[in-house]
């Protein structure tokens, strides 16, 4: 039985395990958590660091594996495309490229060479003078971010200089590398497209609109996308066609989040790897399009069919979170429990929500009868799937 590496383990990468296990793989899983769950889906699991590519290499020639994948994160993809260079395995970019894809500065810097509709923005190394001539250039507000993680993490919106300082060393306290992308602010609505591409071209694509509930950079659900025309999707195809071509893309899955302004969609964030929180679920039941296996297909060198409905249906996915600490006693689904059709469960009751920042008590996917159904309701969401605390 040929042995696949996934780099992770969390609820995110289930899908994509079980995918690959019905593919006749025998499944290893990775990471520092022994508690993520998607290690009790695995058929094994050996712990290692996957934000170090030396580690993970040093592990899959230990397991002598035939291909491997990565979870939902970008260190991971970082060390698959490291590893899978150093041992000639299907399925990735080049080190250096999986670098200029993943680190926003080298992104940006690319983007901006390329003429990519990004926001306008200046890339900061922890050693150098952060007051330079570069920042002048920019218009505020301002974004603040880390180059290399996701999930909201570290950033913040800056409205004037006098905050600027806080906001460049918070962002600088969670950076790996010592390095923080400063961009200028692009006011509009939040969306993801995903796509894989074939030869250099988008042969899928999946177009989402974003949610948020108190974390303002914290995807907190997605919706088949009520913005979508086809002007701002060849748009994006252009603007990937480019990045395949000019980077010499393998083929594969590329994901963008965007900021529409208008009908302009400014690309903010690019990756080769999952979207977190069971995103190829949603991809699966708006469009009957088997994300997972296709990545796992990619990854493995396997034949890749492409075929999806070209009818979308109407779906949320929706990851129910608190808006205070406390205990909680259960989640009410207000009068939303029919249209709940799915979902994956993480708390107990009785558990304590320390951070509801970043705190989930579960994922909910939700279908629509119709558009209208889905305008009516998506908005409400927040206010009608609620968290019930414990008095």
């Amino acid at each position: 039985m040929k042995k696949l590496l996934v780099v992770g383990g969390s609820h995110a990468d289930i899908p994509i395990i079980q995918a690959a296990q019905k593919k006749d793989y025998f499944v290893i899983t990775s990471g520092n958590n022994p508690k993520d769950l998607g290690h009790q889906f695995s058929d094994q699991y050996c712990p290692e660091d996957y934000s170090n590519p030396q580690k993970i290499l040093a592990l899959a020639k230990s397991l002598n594996i035939d291909a491997i994948c990565a979870s939902a994160n970008d260190f991971s993809a970082l060390s698959c495309a490291y590893t899978a260079e150093k041992l000639h395995l299907p399925g990735h970019d080049t080190f250096e490229t999986a670098l200029t894809i993943h680190h926003k500065d080298k992104f940006r810097t690319f983007a901006l060479k390329h003429d990519l509709t990004v926001p306008k923005a200046i890339h900061i190394h922890k050693d150098r003078n952060i007051y330079t001539t570069d920042i002048k250039q920019l218009t505020y507000p301002l974004i603040v971010k880390p180059i290399d993680l996701s999930g909201g993490k570290g950033v913040t919106k800056v409205e004037s200089k006098k905050y600027l300082e806080n906001a460049i060393q918070k962002a600088f306290s969670v950076s790996y590398n010592d390095t923080i992308v400063i961009e200028e602010f692009v006011n509009g609505s939040n969306h993801g497209y995903s796509t894989f591409i074939k030869n250099g071209k988008v042969v899928f694509a999946f177009m989402d609109d974003e949610h948020y509930f108190i974390n303002p950079y914290l995807v907190s659900g997605a919706s088949t996308s009520l913005f979508y025309t086809k002007q701002i999707a060849q748009k994006l195809n252009d603007d990937l066609k480019i990045i395949a071509s000019e980077l010499q893309l393998t083929d594969g899955l590329l994901h963008v989040q965007f900021i529409l302004k208008g009908q302009i969609p400014y690309i903010i964030e690019i990756c080769r790897r999952t979207p977190g929180d069971l995103y190829v679920k949603l991809v699966k039941y708006a469009t009957e399009f088997d994300m997972a296996t296709a990545i796992v297909d990619f990854a493995t060198g396997n034949p890749v069919t492409i075929n999806h409905n070209k009818k979308i249906s109407y779906i949320t996915r929706h990851c129910v979170m608190g808006e205070k600490t406390g205990y909680i006693k259960k989640v009410d689904y207000g009068n939303l429990s029919s249209k709940i059709f799915d979902k994956f469960i993480f708390y107990k009751r009785g558990d304590y929500i320390a951070n509801p920042m970043t705190y989930k008590a579960e994922i909910d996917f939700i279908k629509y009868n119709s558009r209208n159904e889905m305008q009516n309701i998506v908005n409400t969401l927040t206010n009608t799937i609620k968290i019930r605390y414990a008095l």
